[in-house]
């Protein structure tokens, strides 16, 4: 996952999806250091940008927001 700058900020962990198959949200790691101490937040799919290169080769997903705008937002718990 990357910010507005470019820069990474976390990564996407799992998506949620409605009952119809398609995509509610998707379940980020934010923070930590090799798995340890990272922050779960679900963000909704409305609210990102998935792009992929010319190759197809590298997909990255964008949101606008930083690092410390996310990680205050609530944890994300599994159902």
């Amino acid at each position: 996952m990357y910010g507005a700058k470019d820069e990474d900020i976390g990564e996407v962990d799992k998506l949620v999806l409605n009952a119809d198959g398609s995509v509610k949200q998707l379940v980020m790691d934010i923070g930590g250091f090799l798995g340890m101490g990272e922050h779960h937040i679900a963000v909704p799919l409305e609210s990102v940008n998935i792009m992929r290169n010319e190759k197809g080769d590298d997909v990255r997903v964008y949101v606008d927001s930083t690092e410390a705008t996310l990680k205050a937002q609530p944890e994300y718990k599994d159902n």
